[in-house]
């Protein structure tokens, strides 16, 4: 695997509403469902390019997952399936490192964007009185 990916465990009831956030978050296309069918669901993760030697064992044992390929918008991905009601969430590394996220690691503001300074408010000149005429001279009808 040569990006982060993130894992995450959806209750069934909560899938219709997690589906349609992903797509209209822009990560439709690197989202992937995978349930419990002819191979469980670490040997599905692992054929996506997923590391699991580090994987919880509680994975192993989930009927379902869904696997979002965001490479380094990650963070951002987890933070989104937390929202929408999935019950647990791991971001994987490169290198393999299984990493669960919380609602105390989400609740920390991001550093990296936010403005460098705080923003200031300019004193705004108050506007002149509009001067509107139809007549050619700037004079007003009578």
């Amino acid at each position: 695997m040569i990006q982060d990916a993130v894992v995450a465990v959806i209750p069934e009831e909560q899938v219709g509403e997690v589906l349609p956030a992903i797509h209209r978050a822009g990560y439709g296309h690197l989202a992937r469902m995978i349930r419990t069918g002819k191979r469980p669901v670490l040997d599905q993760l692992q054929r996506a390019g997923v590391p699991v030697s580090q994987a919880p064992t509680a994975i192993a044992e989930l009927p379902a997952v869904l696997l979002v390929s965001a490479a380094a918008r990650s963070p951002m991905a987890a933070a989104l399936l937390m929202r929408h009601g999935a019950s647990r969430v791991w971001t994987i590394t490169a290198t393999g490192a299984w990493h669960e996220i919380d609602d105390l690691v989400l609740a920390q503001p991001n550093v990296h964007v936010l403005p460098p300074h705080p923003a200031r408010h300019a004193p705004v000149a108050p506007a002149a009185p509009a001067i509107w005429s139809s007549e050619p001279d700037g004079e007003r009808p009578s």
